[in-house]
């Protein structure tokens, strides 16, 4: 055989070896993605929750002259943005599209003379904070496909404690919201100053919210009456860390499923591609094979004319 269509047949067996660790990577992916998806979902439930005691304390609160220092707006000219990302690749343009949203805010930032720093959650934030030359305050990775809580508490920690110390007047944060299989949806939003919009938007889900918030209502049972111990103000100054901590940890849940989700999308592109090319590689193959036969026939037919 030709040293070519050999070449071509090594070209062959590693494409379809190629196809089958894709094929794999893709079933992986599409396994994670429908426990992180529903992971999220089941998460809702405390960002409606959180909604409705935060509305009730601070209505509780209205007018007595305290505020949490998560709640106070200041000045200071510098901005943190909690940036969550993936530690792997493999996920298409996931981290990429949300950098460039992120990106696209800091050039806002920097235009009315804000700095900006960067907390990254994620090898791949890490890296790409780095490149655009922004001060990475704090980073963590290694998160693992099943956050929990416990993971989240220091990355909330680091916000808030600088939040509370005046070193940034907003701190926002930056994740990949799972929308269906084939979309997700880059998002940058405002986590402190605490407000009410957060939990509401959040989950981008404000219908259910509202219903969820008003059911009550709808069914004519009025509305909840709620008792603080020992008083509203102590109940929110332990409320409040705990709801950044849902808001982050809501956003964690949402950028795993969005990861999970593009890897599956990115891996079986590359694994139909393997087929293709592998259907072209064999047309190749054939094509040479069949030339290499024609060519020993004329050479015989060719020899027995001389000899005859």
């Amino acid at each position: 055989m030709p040293s070519n269509t050999r070449e071509i047949k090594r070209r062959i067996k590693s494409v379809k070896n190629i196809g089958q660790i894709t094929r794999a990577m893709q079933l992986v992916a599409a396994s994670k993605m429908k426990r992180a998806e529903k992971r999220s979902r089941d998460s809702d439930v405390y960002a409606y929750g959180a909604l409705e005691i935060l509305r009730n304390v601070t209505k509780a609160l209205r007018g007595s002259g305290e505020e949490h220092a998560l709640l106070k707006k200041r000045s200071t000219g510098r901005v943190a943005v909690l940036f969550i990302s993936t530690d792997r690749g493999f996920c298409g343009g996931l981290n990429v599209v949300l950098w460039s949203r992120v990106l696209g805010k800091i050039k806002e930032w920097k235009k009315e003379g804000k700095e900006v720093d960067v907390i990254s959650v994620g090898k791949k934030g890490r890296g790409l904070a780095k490149k655009a030359g922004l001060k990475i305050v704090a980073d963590f990775t290694g998160i693992g496909d099943r956050v929990s809580i416990a993971e989240i508490r220091p990355i909330a920690r680091v916000a808030m404690e600088e939040f509370e110390k005046g070193t940034y007047e907003e701190v926002w944060i930056a994740y990949s919201q799972f929308v269906n299989t084939l979309l997700q949806r880059p998002v940058l939003r405002e986590l402190l100053p605490v407000e009410e919009k957060m939990f509401e938007e959040i989950t981008e889900t404000d219908n259910k919210v509202q219903a969820y918030l008003f059911r009550r209502e709808t069914k004519g049972e009025g509305e909840a009456v709620y008792v603080f111990e020992p008083n509203a103000e102590q109940v929110l100054k332990s409320l409040i860390p705990y709801l950044v901590q849902i808001g982050v940890y809501k956003a964690a849940l949402e950028g795993q499923a969005s990861e999970h989700s593009a890897r599956m999308v990115a891996m079986k592109n590359a694994t139909d591609k393997a087929g293709e090319l592998k259907g072209d590689l064999e047309l190749v193959y054939n094509q040479a094979r069949q030339a290499g036969i024609t060519r020993e026939i004329a050479e015989i037919s060719s020899g027995a004319a001389a000899t005859a």
